[in-house]
């Protein structure tokens, strides 16, 4: 009886170390985010979920914002190259991928890449 029980202990143990820890890339590693440019200054763009009117993105009511943005995440641009980043309009429709979110809001993350959508 013992000797099924350290079995099964090792089993699941090992079992525990598969994944993203043993080198496997998580598909949810960089996740994406599909919004509209509400606000670029300098080397950070804000991303919200819905359009907003670039005046409404200066957010200094933050429960209004929220409520017309939606979702929103500021994102760094400094893995972008700088002829994207020089592209970038507020009003456009793109697809960020990205690191980690912190959670704040607006979110905060740094962009990986830029797609254009429409």
């Amino acid at each position: 009886m013992k000797n099924l029980l350290v079995i099964l202990i090792v089993v699941f143990l090992s079992a525990c170390g598969t994944g993203a820890a043993s080198g496997e890339q998580n598909s949810n590693e960089h996740p994406g985010f599909i919004g509209y440019v509400a606000k670029i200054e300098g080397n950070q763009i804000l991303v919200t979920e819905n359009k907003v009117d670039e005046g409404e993105a200066n957010h200094e009511d933050l429960n209004q914002f929220g409520e017309k943005a939606g979702q929103a995440i500021y994102f760094s641009l400094s893995e972008i190259d700088e002829s994207t980043i020089n592209q970038l309009n507020v009003g456009d429709h793109i697809e960020v991928i990205h690191g980690a979110v912190a959670e704040s809001y607006p979110s905060q993350s740094s962009a990986k890449k830029v797609n254009y959508i429409d």
